[in-house]
């Protein structure tokens, strides 16, 4: 039905009305939601966090936490809602999503733009969520300091979610992506797990912090990036955001500006993932996104070393069953080569 008769429907529209749409569809609570189905052999723990599946709404669908509770009803076993800077923020100019259609793939150059903080988190408080969901922080783009804004935000957040997600890799907001770099990436994260620490002792419970990284990094900076995390003890990583890159596209929108999510980086980030969980010994998990359209390209992330994956652009042009399709067929994937749980098959084929 989505594909058929849904879908056609909203990409007539401009793709940012679109996804406007949708969030409008999700908050009046107006769509057909599917049956859920729970698997044993789904469930996974990490950081101490226990969830249902697997799969996770990546940051950037629900950027201003208005339908966390709405997209659980899809199956998901994690949502992630952002990116959320302290201040509102309007974003860049108009139009700055693009539909990539013969390629599966969306452009975007959004540039962090979100309601704020403190709407962010009313529009939390009005829901009732049940299941593990995470907050993706980021920078106001005019903030110079390269970490105040985040550790002034694990202030407000820490706590009221399962996880924070520190996103210091969109390649929309100018500089963001420096923060990556050698010369830069241990002082910022020394300050963040500082913060981390202090608010930990003073609520009294350990919330993960996840890193969301680039795939547009060398092996060199692959092996700075993983040092600074094992020696700061960053407890999970997101592999990735989107792609700078343009190989290999078809579509008319291929020459836009801005990230590119979707099928074309799928196996851009399957190296990125696999050298990822060789350098860091397999010591820290890895939370998996990139052109995961199927159960098939979830289960080789899996075995490349992921404990879970994000989706995003998949949902957009495979439509509302999808998660229940990819659950029900890894649940498939995973009997078929005789693991009883996902977290067995996790780095059995590291590419």
């Amino acid at each position: 039905m989505y594909r058929n008769f849904i879908r056609p429907i909203l990409f007539k529209f401009d793709a940012e009305r679109a996804h406007n749409l949708a969030i409008w569809a999700l908050k009046s609570n107006i769509l057909k939601y599917p049956k859920i189905a729970n698997y044993d052999s789904l469930k996974v723990t990490i950081c101490d966090i226990e969830f249902d599946n697997p799969i996770t709404m990546a940051a950037g669908f629900d950027k201003n936490a208005e339908v966390i509770s709405g997209l659980f009803k899809f199956g998901f076993g994690s949502i992630e809602s952002g990116t959320v800077t302290p201040k509102p923020q309007l974003g860049n100019a108009k139009p700055r999503i693009f539909r990539l259609e013969q390629d599966k793939a969306i452009i975007n150059r959004l540039g962090f733009n979100n309601v704020g903080i403190e709407k962010f988190l009313q529009n939390i408080q009005s829901q009732k969520i049940n299941g593990p969901f995470g907050i993706n922080i980021g920078k106001n783009k005019d903030q110079k300091d390269l970490a105040s804004d985040y550790t002034n935000l694990m202030d407000l957040v820490y706590g009221l979610s399962s996880y924070v997600t520190i996103n210091i890799s969109s390649p929309n907001t100018k500089n963001l992506r420096d923060i990556q770099k050698k010369s830069e990436l241990d002082v910022f994260l020394q300050k963040i797990v500082t913060k981390k620490l202090e608010l930990a002792v003073k609520i009294g419970k350990d919330i993960p912090i996840f890193l969301k990284i680039a795939p547009d990094l060398n092996d060199n900076e692959l092996q700075d990036i993983s040092s600074a995390i094992l020696k700061n003890k960053i407890d999970a990583i997101i592999i990735s955001n989107s792609t700078i890159s343009r190989k290999n596209l078809k579509s008319n929108n291929k020459k836009e500006v801005g990230g590119l999510t979707g099928k074309p980086l799928f196996d851009m980030s399957n190296e990125i993932l696999s050298k990822l969980y060789q350098f860091t010994g397999g010591q820290v998990p890895l939370i998996a996104s990139g052109g995961v359209f199927s159960a098939e390209n979830a289960y080789e992330k899996i075995k490349r070393g992921a404990s879970m994956v994000q989706i995003y652009s998949a949902f957009i042009y495979e439509g509302f069953s999808l998660v229940e399709t990819i659950k029900r067929d890894l649940d498939i994937l995973l009997k078929k080569d005789g693991f009883n749980n996902i977290s067995e098959a996790v780095g059995t084929e590291r590419g």
